[in-house]
């Protein structure tokens, strides 16, 4: 493409498109950068027809206007709704692409990956404070803006431990805890990464990345092990156990993340096969992490890999932007053939054998599918398939494809010709298939099939008959992999999903949020956990001592706003504050849902728990000023104060000798002490700075700002 392409939309914001494919949308003070694929372009500007040259300087601005400019041949041209040139219907590509670029990360997709690819977002970093103890001594920690982090004593503000000035974290919320017989200190950034270090010698002691965006997976039984591999759009590749999320280590990309992965197993050898956004592909031992190979010749991102084994042999075929398919051999990592035919970028390889020869098909989105002889390298044939093809598998000599529809076709490979008699799975209508893979399951071959609602859905390829059904989380997918009883998923939000594939059962893995951390929390007791609570609405609960037994609860309830943790009756117990104006509450352990407290007028960003009158309550600051209490076994509401019209940003709740008090600080350096029983304000201070965290106890009221600790 030459030129610009723009849209503007008065409800959505603005879209604009350069000629190298790069995109920017913008809404207010919200701004995404990605990449489209050509044919996404290609098809608007096919679409797109003639219209009146642009419109002079005093227009009044229309809902939605189309310009494109600087193509070869033609005129600067415009639409806009409500004249006579009204926007024509192959706009509604660019408003569905401008639309999921300011979407929240985990938001169903309208365009699968592989034609529109956004940039990890980069949220807005805040000081962040919480109270508790480091080494015995009761304590504060203090994460500011900028990224350093300090722990101080709340009696003498004597310094416990932090850090340099340019830590490089990116805070939104901070707990203190303790687990293991060590003080904890950890923190959630706006990349969805959990950090935890010991807060008495400032060691690492576990964590999650973050902030790598679309996940490519690859999954392989490796020394009698199941792991699952993982690349972002930067980073290295990890590598943790499939089955307990124990991290194993990690591959280096040089930074640059993975497009593809494809994992196969070759005369004794685990091999590992990475491409790189700049078109080399990384081929490793993945038994020792040994680099075997470094395959470089694509002029383009890699989109597809797939491994063909031949006795003690291995033949990798790798495609994608630049539409030619190579073939590598695995020993000597050269180049074996070239194979061009395809006009668009190709999306997907699969090996499959006709008449006793290895046969590769590959498919791309100039919707057309072709079949290569191995041997010889040798075009079959080809056939057209649909538009945008996706995604691709082979099964038994017929060859599944997806399309940007969410519909499945069947075709037999010897011929190109529609397999009649197959059994062809439902597909998803409605949703754009993102991704194709082909296993067994009992000795059966199945088809799994990955959408951008987030679904996956699990076939018997012989009857087409549906086996697993999986509800969206963590995001759009982008990848999937399967092997032996593992089904893995990598999301366009950056989440990966294991799950037995003979159950649907999902396995831990320690898994970042899909955009910012809203809050994070320790459970008390003597097994207590860490809770984090992101803006993609999902909870990640994990063991808070080792980081072990992570679980994932996808609550489809977000984005969340905040959280606080307890035990109530033995067991441990959250609380996340939500943009739906509700605070839930969920068991820790399960996930499993409890009372919803409803009645909030903004959202809360502040939210903890309370023991008055022997029962445990749940309060919570809103963004208005109002502070609610209830009850936390029946969620019914027990007390409402009227703040002073800024956000709450730290609350607290005790009883002393029978009279409950509570304590907020608000976004405008006000603290507010109310007694509760009779919703009577008792004292009302100004402060030198935004209340972070409060601490209430028979000492007075303890309050946290970005300078340091005061006490009233």
């Amino acid at each position: 493409m030459s030129g610009s392409v723009r849209l503007e939309d008065g409800n959505l914001g603005e879209l604009v498109i350069t000629a190298d494919g790069a995109f920017r949308a913008t809404r207010a003070d919200h701004e995404r950068t990605g990449r489209i694929d050509p044919a996404l372009i290609r098809r608007v500007l096919a679409g797109a027809g003639q219209a009146p040259a642009p419109a002079p300087d005093g227009t009044p601005a229309a809902a939605r206007r189309l310009t494109i400019q600087g193509q070869p041949g033609q005129p600067d041209r415009q639409w806009t709704d409500g004249t006579d040139a009204a926007l024509p219907a192959a706009a509604a590509t660019l408003v569905a692409l401008l639309d999921q670029a300011l979407g929240e990360p985990a938001a169903p997709a309208a365009l699968p990956p592989v034609l529109a690819r956004t940039e990890p977002a980069v949220g807005a970093a805040r000081s962040a404070a919480a109270v508790g103890t480091v080494a015995g001594r009761a304590a504060y920690a203090l994460v500011e803006e900028g990224g350093a982090f300090g722990l101080t004593a709340l009696d003498d503000a004597a310094p416990l431990g932090g850090s340099d000035a340019d830590a490089g974290l990116a805070p939104t919320a901070v707990a203190l805890g303790e687990a293991g017989g060590r003080s904890l200190f950890a923190v959630g950034s706006t990349d969805g990464s959990v950090q935890v270090w010991d807060a008495a010698t400032g060691r690492v002691a576990h964590g999650t990345t973050g902030g790598e965006g679309a996940q490519a997976v690859a999954a392989l039984v490796c020394r009698d092990i199941p792991v699952a591999f993982s690349a972002g759009q930067s980073g290295d590749l990890r590598a943790v156990r499939a089955d307990d999320g124990r991290v194993l280590g990690t591959l280096p990309t040089g930074g640059q993340g993975a497009t593809a992965l494809r994992a196969a197993h070759c005369a004794g050898v685990d091999l590992l096969a990475a491409a790189s956004p700049d078109g080399t592909v990384r081929v490793w031992d993945a038994g020792t992490g040994e680099l075997m190979h470094l395959l470089v010749g694509h002029r383009g991102e890699v989109a597809a890999l797939a491994v063909l084994t031949l006795g003690n042999q291995a033949v990798l075929a790798s495609a994608g932007q630049d539409r030619r398919i190579r073939l590598w051999d695995l020993a000597t990592g050269q180049s074996v053939a070239e194979l061009d035919g395809h006009t668009g970028t190709v999306t997907g390889l699969a090996f499959t054998t006709l008449d006793d020869r290895p046969v590769l098909a590959s498919c791309a989105l100039d919707g057309t599918v072709r079949t290569w002889d191995v041997y010889d390298g040798r075009p079959l044939h080809g056939w057209p398939a649909g538009e945008w093809l996706t995604g691709l598998a082979a099964v038994e000599g017929l060859l599944y494809t997806g399309d940007e529809t969410g519909r499945i076709t069947v075709w037999e490979a010897a011929t190109g010709r529609p397999a009649a008699a197959a059994a062809v799975p439902a597909g998803r209508p409605g949703s754009p298939l993102a991704a194709l893979a082909a296993g067994t399951l009992h000795g059966r071959p199945v088809l799994a099939a990955g959408f951008g609602d987030g679904s996956v859905a699990v076939w018997d390829a012989p009857t087409g008959g549906q086996l697993l059904d999986l509800p969206g989380e963590g995001g759009p997918v982008h990848t999937l992999d399967l092997t032996a009883d593992l089904l893995l998923c990598g999301t366009v939000a950056g989440a990966v999903r294991s799950h037995r594939l003979a159950d649907g059962g999902a396995l831990p893995l320690p898994v970042p949020h899909a955009g910012p951390v809203a809050g994070i929390a320790f459970t008390p007791g003597e097994q207590p956990l860490l809770a984090s609570a992101g803006r993609d609405g999902a909870l990640s609960v994990r063991d808070a001592a080792t980081g072990a037994d992570s679980r994932r609860f996808a609550t489809g309830r977000g984005p969340f706003t905040a959280l606080a943790a307890t035990v109530a009756g033995g067991q441990p117990i959250l609380a996340t504050a939500g943009e739906d104006l509700t605070v839930r509450l969920w068991h820790a352990g399960s996930g499993a849902a409890g009372p919803v407290c409803a009645g909030l007028p903004r959202p809360a960003e502040a939210v903890a728990f309370a023991e008055i009158g022997g029962r445990p309550v749940v309060i919570a600051g809103a963004g208005d000023g109002t502070v609610l209490v209830w009850d936390v076994q029946d969620g019914s509401r027990t007390a409402e104060l009227t703040g002073g019209g800024a956000a709450v940003r730290a609350v607290v709740g005790r009883e002393f000798d029978g009279e409950a008090l509570l304590a907020a600080g608000d976004a405008a350096g006000t603290l507010r002490l109310w007694h509760l029983s009779s919703a009577t304000l008792l004292n009302e201070a100004a402060l030198d700075g935004t209340p972070l965290a409060i601490e209430l106890d028979e000492a007075g009221l303890r309050i946290v700002t970005p300078s340091g600790a005061v006490t009233l």
